[in-house]
């Protein structure tokens, strides 16, 4: 078997199923059947992604002719013909790719985002790093969401479930947001007279102080330098929708070429 063509093709056309079925091979599922219950309704896939055995069945057989499974030729209890399968080393290749590889669209979150992180929680791997390296993977789609005018009704949802991401992607990292209190009134009125609208570029965290780059309508940029634990409390991060206050008196003025008055 060509190797290099192999991993060519499992790396771009291994499906959500597939790769769960991998990860439950690894994990010592080794029959058929015990693999297919996890994708019922009530099973730990199926919570995200249900299949019928048929599907699942179908789904191993494939993997098979890949060469990502090796089955070899067994007896159940009863006498009854069954597989136990093994993942080859082109397999668990194949898998330790599929589960570090990103999504590429948020409509994708829901689903293959879901299972990667469920089968490397199964598998005891790291999950910040992969959660880090998915909210850069999307970092320019939600940005463009977050900045687009369009109201049209497809591009407020899509807008809406771009601000969801960043939400779950922030709880999964741990950040927690402000807890409300009885006397915040969220339409108080602010003596700041300049208030400008815009979206954050990025956010870079220190230890205590983190700086946001913040574009507003006028297709320009400022920073804000605010605490670590305001940042995450806002949870901020690129795309989302922002506004910049500045109090008259600490807004500085410039003047290209202007002379010395005195």
């Amino acid at each position: 078997m060509d190797y290099n063509r192999c991993m060519a093709i499992t790396r771009i056309d291994i499906s959500p199923e597939a790769g769960a079925c991998l990860a439950l091979v690894r994990f010592g599922l080794q029959h058929g059947y015990p693999i297919a219950q996890e994708f019922a309704e009530e099973g730990s896939v199926g919570v995200v992604l249900t299949a019928t055995r048929p599907v699942v069945y179908r789904e191993l057989a494939l993997l098979e002719t890949r060469g990502l499974l090796a089955a070899r030729a067994d007896r159940g209890a009863r006498g009854q013909a069954k597989k136990t399968l093994k993942l080859t080393a082109a397999g668990n290749k194949a898998l330790d790719a599929w589960l570090s590889e990103p999504v590429s669209h948020i409509r994708d979150m829901r689903t293959e985002f879901l299972v990667k992180v469920m089968m490397r929680q199964k598998l005891d791997m790291p999950i910040a790093s992969f959660v880090s390296t998915q909210r850069d993977a999307l970092a320019d789609v939600i940005h463009t969401l977050g900045r687009s005018n369009d109201d049209s009704l497809v591009s407020v949802w899509r807008r809406e479930q771009a601000r969801a991401v960043v939400r779950f992607l922030d709880e999964l990292e741990g950040r927690q947001a402000a807890s409300p209190t009885d006397d915040v009134d969220d339409s108080m009125v602010l003596s700041a007279r300049n208030q400008l609208r815009g979206s954050v570029v990025s956010v870079q965290h220190g230890d205590i102080l983190s700086s946001v780059k913040v574009a507003i309508d006028a297709g320009q940029t400022m920073t804000s330098t605010v605490t670590r634990e305001a940042a995450r409390a806002l949870r901020l991060s690129p795309g989302s929708p922002v506004t910049a206050l500045c109090k008259a008196t600490d807004v500085f003025l410039g003047v290209s070429g202007a002379t010395d008055g005195r």
